[in-house]
Protein backbone atom coordinates (compact mmCIF):
# COMPACT_ATOMS: atom_id res chain seq x y z
CA UNK A 1 0.00 0.00 0.00
CA UNK A 2 2.87 2.37 0.83
CA UNK A 3 4.53 1.54 -2.49
CA UNK A 4 1.25 2.12 -4.35
CA UNK A 5 0.84 5.56 -2.75
CA UNK A 6 4.47 6.46 -3.39
CA UNK A 7 4.28 5.68 -7.10
CA UNK A 8 0.75 7.03 -7.55
CA UNK A 9 1.64 10.42 -6.08
CA UNK A 10 4.34 11.12 -8.65
CA UNK A 11 2.39 9.50 -11.48
CA UNK A 12 -0.71 11.63 -10.91
CA UNK A 13 1.38 14.76 -10.35
CA UNK A 14 3.05 14.23 -13.73
CA UNK A 15 -0.27 13.47 -15.42
CA UNK A 16 -2.08 16.56 -14.10
CA UNK A 17 0.81 18.94 -14.83
CA UNK A 18 1.24 17.62 -18.38
CA UNK A 19 -2.50 17.66 -19.11
CA UNK A 20 -3.01 21.20 -17.81
CA UNK A 21 0.08 22.50 -19.60
CA UNK A 22 -0.69 20.98 -23.00
CA UNK A 23 -4.43 21.68 -22.87
CA UNK A 24 -3.85 25.25 -21.67
CA UNK A 25 -1.33 25.92 -24.43
CA UNK A 26 -3.55 24.55 -27.21
CA UNK A 27 -6.70 26.19 -25.86
CA UNK A 28 -4.96 29.55 -25.53
CA UNK A 29 -3.60 29.49 -29.09
CA UNK A 30 -6.93 28.43 -30.60
CA UNK A 31 -8.98 30.72 -28.38
CA UNK A 32 -6.91 33.78 -29.29
CA UNK A 33 -7.31 33.01 -33.00
CA UNK A 34 -11.08 32.67 -32.51
CA UNK A 35 -11.31 35.94 -30.61
CA UNK A 36 -9.59 37.71 -33.50
CA UNK A 37 -12.28 36.32 -35.83
CA UNK A 38 -15.03 37.45 -33.44
CA UNK A 39 -13.52 40.84 -32.60
CA UNK A 40 -16.45 42.69 -34.21
CA UNK A 41 -19.18 40.71 -32.46
CA UNK A 42 -19.21 42.68 -29.16
CA UNK A 43 -18.98 39.57 -26.99
CA UNK A 44 -19.66 39.81 -23.27
CA UNK A 45 -18.15 37.95 -20.33
CA UNK A 46 -20.88 35.31 -20.51
CA UNK A 47 -20.04 34.68 -24.17
CA UNK A 48 -16.36 34.17 -23.38
CA UNK A 49 -17.23 31.71 -20.61
CA UNK A 50 -19.50 29.80 -23.02
CA UNK A 51 -16.72 29.59 -25.60
CA UNK A 52 -14.28 28.26 -23.00
CA UNK A 53 -16.84 25.65 -21.96
CA UNK A 54 -17.42 24.61 -25.57
CA UNK A 55 -13.72 24.53 -26.39
CA UNK A 56 -12.74 22.58 -23.29
CA UNK A 57 -13.15 19.06 -24.70
CA UNK A 58 -11.77 19.77 -28.18
CA UNK A 59 -8.26 18.71 -27.26
CA UNK A 60 -8.98 16.54 -24.20
CA UNK A 61 -9.87 13.53 -26.34
CA UNK A 62 -6.35 13.50 -27.72
CA UNK A 63 -4.45 14.92 -24.75
CA UNK A 64 -5.74 12.53 -22.08
CA UNK A 65 -3.98 9.47 -23.63
CA UNK A 66 -0.84 11.52 -24.38
CA UNK A 67 -0.65 12.91 -20.84
CA UNK A 68 -1.08 9.43 -19.35
CA UNK A 69 1.64 8.09 -21.65
CA UNK A 70 4.10 10.85 -20.73
CA UNK A 71 3.33 10.54 -17.02
CA UNK A 72 4.14 6.81 -17.07
CA UNK A 73 7.33 7.33 -19.10
CA UNK A 74 8.62 10.08 -16.79
CA UNK A 75 7.89 8.06 -13.64
CA UNK A 76 9.62 4.87 -14.74
CA UNK A 77 12.47 6.76 -16.36
CA UNK A 78 13.21 8.40 -12.99
CA UNK A 79 12.91 5.05 -11.18
CA UNK A 80 15.42 3.52 -13.61
CA UNK A 81 17.85 6.44 -13.37
CA UNK A 82 17.77 6.45 -9.55
CA UNK A 83 18.35 2.69 -9.50
CA UNK A 84 15.04 2.25 -7.68
CA UNK A 85 13.93 -0.45 -10.11
CA UNK A 86 16.97 -2.51 -9.13
CA UNK A 87 16.26 -1.84 -5.46
CA UNK A 88 12.65 -3.01 -5.81
CA UNK A 89 13.83 -6.10 -7.68
CA UNK A 90 16.38 -6.92 -4.96
CA UNK A 91 13.59 -6.67 -2.40
CA UNK A 92 11.63 -9.26 -4.33
CA UNK A 93 9.05 -6.79 -5.71
CA UNK A 94 8.25 -7.87 -9.29
CA UNK A 95 7.99 -5.33 -12.09
CA UNK A 96 4.31 -6.09 -12.70
CA UNK A 97 3.50 -4.96 -9.16
CA UNK A 98 4.97 -1.54 -9.95
CA UNK A 99 2.42 -1.33 -12.77
CA UNK A 100 -0.56 -1.29 -10.39
CA UNK A 101 -0.63 2.55 -10.08
CA UNK A 102 -0.33 2.73 -13.88
CA UNK A 103 -3.28 0.35 -14.24
CA UNK A 104 -5.36 2.50 -11.88
CA UNK A 105 -4.45 5.65 -13.83
CA UNK A 106 -5.18 3.89 -17.14
CA UNK A 107 -8.68 2.85 -16.01
CA UNK A 108 -9.55 6.35 -14.76
CA UNK A 109 -8.22 8.02 -17.92
CA UNK A 110 -10.04 5.45 -20.07
CA UNK A 111 -13.35 6.32 -18.38
CA UNK A 112 -12.62 10.06 -18.69
CA UNK A 113 -11.74 9.73 -22.38
CA UNK A 114 -14.90 7.75 -23.04
CA UNK A 115 -16.98 10.42 -21.30
CA UNK A 116 -15.35 13.25 -23.28
CA UNK A 117 -15.48 11.39 -26.61
CA UNK A 118 -19.02 10.04 -26.39
CA UNK A 119 -20.86 12.76 -24.45
CA UNK A 120 -18.97 16.00 -23.89
CA UNK A 121 -17.39 16.52 -27.33
CA UNK A 122 -20.58 15.99 -29.42
CA UNK A 123 -22.51 18.26 -27.04
CA UNK A 124 -19.86 20.98 -27.22
CA UNK A 125 -19.73 20.85 -31.04
CA UNK A 126 -23.51 21.17 -31.22
CA UNK A 127 -23.53 24.00 -28.68
CA UNK A 128 -20.69 25.74 -30.51
CA UNK A 129 -22.62 25.77 -33.79
CA UNK A 130 -25.72 27.01 -31.98
CA UNK A 131 -23.60 29.78 -30.47
CA UNK A 132 -22.72 31.02 -33.96
CA UNK A 133 -26.40 30.81 -34.86
CA UNK A 134 -27.11 33.08 -31.89
CA UNK A 135 -24.41 35.48 -33.09
CA UNK A 136 -26.12 35.60 -36.49
CA UNK A 137 -29.39 36.56 -34.79
CA UNK A 138 -27.62 39.35 -32.94
CA UNK A 139 -26.14 40.54 -36.23
CA UNK A 140 -29.63 40.70 -37.71
CA UNK A 141 -30.89 42.75 -34.79
CA UNK A 142 -28.04 45.22 -35.32
CA UNK A 143 -29.12 45.71 -38.93
CA UNK A 144 -27.78 44.77 -42.33
CA UNK A 145 -24.56 46.57 -43.33
CA UNK A 146 -24.15 47.83 -46.89
CA UNK A 147 -21.90 46.10 -49.45
CA UNK A 148 -21.37 42.98 -47.34
CA UNK A 149 -22.77 39.49 -47.75
CA UNK A 150 -24.50 38.70 -44.47
CA UNK A 151 -25.66 35.22 -43.48
CA UNK A 152 -28.89 35.85 -41.59
CA UNK A 153 -29.45 32.13 -41.03
CA UNK A 154 -27.96 28.82 -42.25
CA UNK A 155 -28.61 28.78 -46.00
CA UNK A 156 -29.96 32.36 -46.12
CA UNK A 157 -27.66 35.22 -47.21
CA UNK A 158 -28.40 38.81 -48.19
CA UNK A 159 -26.46 41.61 -49.88
CA UNK A 160 -27.61 45.24 -50.00
CA UNK A 161 -26.06 48.12 -51.91
CA UNK A 162 -27.11 50.87 -49.48
CA UNK A 163 -28.67 50.82 -46.02
CA UNK A 164 -29.89 53.38 -43.46
CA UNK A 165 -31.82 53.60 -40.18
CA UNK A 166 -29.33 51.22 -38.54
CA UNK A 167 -29.55 48.81 -41.45
CA UNK A 168 -33.33 48.36 -41.15
CA UNK A 169 -34.01 49.81 -44.60
CA UNK A 170 -31.97 49.25 -47.75
CA UNK A 171 -31.82 49.39 -51.56
CA UNK A 172 -30.23 47.14 -54.18
CA UNK A 173 -31.18 43.83 -52.55
CA UNK A 174 -29.78 40.43 -53.55
CA UNK A 175 -30.84 37.32 -51.59
CA UNK A 176 -29.77 33.65 -51.82
CA UNK A 177 -32.21 31.30 -50.08
CA UNK A 178 -31.22 27.62 -49.73
CA UNK A 179 -33.56 26.81 -46.84
CA UNK A 180 -36.20 25.18 -49.06
CA UNK A 181 -36.18 21.40 -49.47
CA UNK A 182 -37.13 21.13 -53.14
CA UNK A 183 -35.63 24.28 -54.61
CA UNK A 184 -33.25 27.19 -54.22
CA UNK A 185 -34.38 30.79 -54.49
CA UNK A 186 -32.59 33.89 -55.77
CA UNK A 187 -34.32 37.20 -55.12
CA UNK A 188 -33.61 40.66 -56.54
CA UNK A 189 -35.38 43.79 -55.29
CA UNK A 190 -34.96 47.53 -55.68
CA UNK A 191 -35.57 48.25 -52.01
CA UNK A 192 -36.76 46.68 -48.81
CA UNK A 193 -36.90 46.77 -45.03
CA UNK A 194 -36.96 44.22 -42.25
CA UNK A 195 -37.86 43.64 -38.65
CA UNK A 196 -37.55 40.68 -36.31
CA UNK A 197 -40.19 39.70 -33.76
CA UNK A 198 -40.37 36.55 -31.65
CA UNK A 199 -37.61 34.87 -33.67
CA UNK A 200 -39.45 35.52 -36.96
CA UNK A 201 -37.50 37.50 -39.55
CA UNK A 202 -39.82 39.53 -41.79
CA UNK A 203 -38.47 41.02 -45.01
CA UNK A 204 -40.66 43.44 -46.94
CA UNK A 205 -39.34 43.79 -50.51
CA UNK A 206 -40.52 46.03 -53.37
CA UNK A 207 -40.11 45.92 -57.17
CA UNK A 208 -38.11 42.82 -57.85
CA UNK A 209 -38.04 39.27 -59.16
CA UNK A 210 -37.98 35.78 -57.64
CA UNK A 211 -36.05 32.95 -59.35
CA UNK A 212 -36.75 29.39 -58.20
CA UNK A 213 -34.28 26.68 -59.25
CA UNK A 214 -34.92 23.00 -58.53
CA UNK A 215 -32.27 21.10 -56.54
CA UNK A 216 -31.27 19.08 -59.59
CA UNK A 217 -31.31 22.25 -61.79
CA UNK A 218 -33.87 20.66 -64.11
CA UNK A 219 -36.44 23.49 -63.84
CA UNK A 220 -36.48 27.23 -63.38
CA UNK A 221 -39.33 29.61 -62.49
CA UNK A 222 -39.19 33.40 -62.68
CA UNK A 223 -41.74 35.63 -60.93
CA UNK A 224 -41.82 39.45 -61.01
CA UNK A 225 -43.38 41.22 -58.04
CA UNK A 226 -44.26 44.70 -56.89
CA UNK A 227 -44.35 43.72 -53.22
CA UNK A 228 -43.07 40.56 -51.59
CA UNK A 229 -43.32 39.70 -47.90
CA UNK A 230 -40.80 37.08 -46.82
CA UNK A 231 -41.01 35.44 -43.39
CA UNK A 232 -38.30 33.23 -41.96
CA UNK A 233 -38.73 31.33 -38.67
CA UNK A 234 -35.25 31.32 -37.16
CA UNK A 235 -36.06 28.77 -34.46
CA UNK A 236 -37.44 26.38 -37.07
CA UNK A 237 -34.28 26.72 -39.12
CA UNK A 238 -32.22 25.94 -36.05
CA UNK A 239 -34.21 22.74 -35.44
CA UNK A 240 -33.94 21.69 -39.09
CA UNK A 241 -30.22 22.29 -39.28
CA UNK A 242 -28.54 19.04 -40.27
CA UNK A 243 -26.05 18.08 -37.55
CA UNK A 244 -22.56 17.05 -38.56
CA UNK A 245 -21.22 13.60 -37.69
CA UNK A 246 -19.20 15.15 -34.89
CA UNK A 247 -22.36 16.51 -33.24
CA UNK A 248 -24.28 13.24 -33.32
CA UNK A 249 -24.60 10.82 -30.43
CA UNK A 250 -23.68 7.17 -30.84
CA UNK A 251 -27.35 6.25 -31.25
CA UNK A 252 -27.87 8.92 -33.92
CA UNK A 253 -24.77 7.79 -35.82
CA UNK A 254 -25.91 4.16 -35.84
CA UNK A 255 -29.47 5.10 -36.82
CA UNK A 256 -28.26 7.36 -39.63
CA UNK A 257 -25.90 4.68 -40.94
CA UNK A 258 -28.65 2.05 -40.92
CA UNK A 259 -30.99 4.41 -42.81
CA UNK A 260 -28.56 4.60 -45.74
CA UNK A 261 -27.93 1.83 -48.28
CA UNK A 262 -24.65 -0.02 -47.85
CA UNK A 263 -23.57 1.12 -51.32
CA UNK A 264 -23.69 4.75 -50.15
CA UNK A 265 -20.23 5.96 -49.01
CA UNK A 266 -21.91 7.94 -46.22
CA UNK A 267 -23.10 4.65 -44.70
CA UNK A 268 -19.48 3.62 -44.12
CA UNK A 269 -18.43 7.09 -42.90
CA UNK A 270 -21.11 7.12 -40.20
CA UNK A 271 -20.11 3.62 -39.09
CA UNK A 272 -16.43 4.63 -39.03
CA UNK A 273 -17.29 7.59 -36.79
CA UNK A 274 -19.36 5.30 -34.57
CA UNK A 275 -16.68 2.66 -34.06
CA UNK A 276 -13.88 5.21 -33.89
CA UNK A 277 -15.48 6.75 -30.82
CA UNK A 278 -15.72 3.32 -29.22
CA UNK A 279 -12.16 2.27 -30.07
CA UNK A 280 -10.02 5.39 -29.65
CA UNK A 281 -10.42 5.83 -25.85
CA UNK A 282 -8.58 2.53 -25.39
CA UNK A 283 -5.40 4.36 -26.36
CA UNK A 284 -5.65 5.95 -22.91
CA UNK A 285 -5.59 2.45 -21.40
CA UNK A 286 -2.79 0.76 -23.36
CA UNK A 287 -0.37 3.65 -23.94
CA UNK A 288 0.46 4.21 -20.23
CA UNK A 289 1.45 0.54 -19.91
CA UNK A 290 3.71 0.76 -22.96
CA UNK A 291 5.06 4.05 -21.60
CA UNK A 292 5.99 2.42 -18.29
CA UNK A 293 8.09 -0.24 -20.04
CA UNK A 294 9.68 2.33 -22.37
CA UNK A 295 10.51 4.65 -19.45
CA UNK A 296 12.17 1.78 -17.59
CA UNK A 297 14.42 1.12 -20.60
CA UNK A 298 15.54 4.72 -21.27
CA UNK A 299 19.21 5.32 -20.49
CA UNK A 300 20.48 8.59 -19.06
CA UNK A 301 18.63 11.72 -17.99
CA UNK A 302 16.66 14.30 -19.89
CA UNK A 303 12.99 14.51 -20.64
CA UNK A 304 13.57 15.39 -24.27
CA UNK A 305 14.27 11.75 -25.10
CA UNK A 306 11.16 10.67 -23.24
CA UNK A 307 9.08 13.31 -25.01
CA UNK A 308 10.35 12.24 -28.44
CA UNK A 309 9.60 8.58 -27.67
CA UNK A 310 6.13 9.49 -26.39
CA UNK A 311 5.33 11.45 -29.56
CA UNK A 312 6.67 8.58 -31.67
CA UNK A 313 4.42 6.07 -29.85
CA UNK A 314 1.45 8.41 -30.01
CA UNK A 315 1.84 9.11 -33.73
CA UNK A 316 2.33 5.40 -34.27
CA UNK A 317 -1.07 4.77 -32.73
CA UNK A 318 -2.63 7.37 -35.04
CA UNK A 319 -0.89 5.81 -38.01
CA UNK A 320 -2.43 2.44 -37.13
CA UNK A 321 -5.80 4.12 -36.64
CA UNK A 322 -5.57 5.72 -40.09
CA UNK A 323 -4.84 2.27 -41.51
CA UNK A 324 -7.95 0.96 -39.75
CA UNK A 325 -10.05 3.81 -41.20
CA UNK A 326 -8.69 3.11 -44.70
CA UNK A 327 -9.48 -0.59 -44.36
CA UNK A 328 -13.03 0.30 -43.32
CA UNK A 329 -13.63 2.91 -46.04
CA UNK A 330 -12.30 0.60 -48.76
CA UNK A 331 -14.47 -2.18 -47.29
CA UNK A 332 -11.52 -4.56 -46.86
CA UNK A 333 -12.65 -5.15 -43.26
CA UNK A 334 -15.83 -4.21 -41.39
CA UNK A 335 -15.43 -0.98 -39.35
CA UNK A 336 -16.10 -2.89 -36.11
CA UNK A 337 -12.92 -4.91 -36.73
CA UNK A 338 -10.66 -2.51 -38.65
CA UNK A 339 -10.98 0.27 -36.04
CA UNK A 340 -9.67 -2.13 -33.40
CA UNK A 341 -6.38 -2.70 -35.28
CA UNK A 342 -4.34 -0.21 -33.16
CA UNK A 343 -5.81 -1.56 -29.90
CA UNK A 344 -5.06 -5.16 -30.85
CA UNK A 345 -1.50 -4.15 -31.74
CA UNK A 346 -0.99 -2.31 -28.43
CA UNK A 347 -2.44 -5.24 -26.51
CA UNK A 348 0.05 -7.61 -28.13
CA UNK A 349 2.94 -5.20 -27.52
CA UNK A 350 1.93 -4.80 -23.85
CA UNK A 351 1.72 -8.58 -23.47
CA UNK A 352 5.16 -9.03 -25.03
CA UNK A 353 6.70 -6.38 -22.77
CA UNK A 354 5.11 -7.97 -19.71
CA UNK A 355 6.65 -11.32 -20.63
CA UNK A 356 10.01 -9.58 -21.06
CA UNK A 357 9.63 -8.01 -17.62
CA UNK A 358 8.94 -11.42 -16.04
CA UNK A 359 12.16 -12.71 -17.61
CA UNK A 360 14.11 -9.75 -16.26
CA UNK A 361 14.77 -8.23 -19.67
CA UNK A 362 13.38 -4.79 -18.85
CA UNK A 363 16.58 -2.80 -18.23
CA UNK A 364 17.90 0.60 -19.29
CA UNK A 365 19.65 0.30 -22.63
CA UNK A 366 23.43 0.45 -22.43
Amino acid sequence: MILFKYLSKELWKNFILILLSLNGLLLFSRFVALLVELSDENLGLQDYLKLLCYFGPYFLTYLLPLAALLAAIFLFMRLAQDQELLAFESLGIPFWKLLQPVAFLAVIVLIATYFVTIFYLPWSKHAFRNFFFELAKRKIERGIPAKNFVSLAPGFSIFVKKSWEDGKKFTGVFIIDETRKQEKAIIFAEKGKFNIKQNILELSLEKGSLHLVSRDYSSLQEIDFKKYLYRLKLTELERKRTPSRGEMSLKELKTKAMSLPKSNPEHTRYLVEYYQRLSFPWAAFFLPFVGAFVGAMIKGSGRLTAGVLAVFLYLGYYFLESIGVSLAETKVLPPAISLQVPNIFLFLVSLLLLLMAKKGKIRPFK
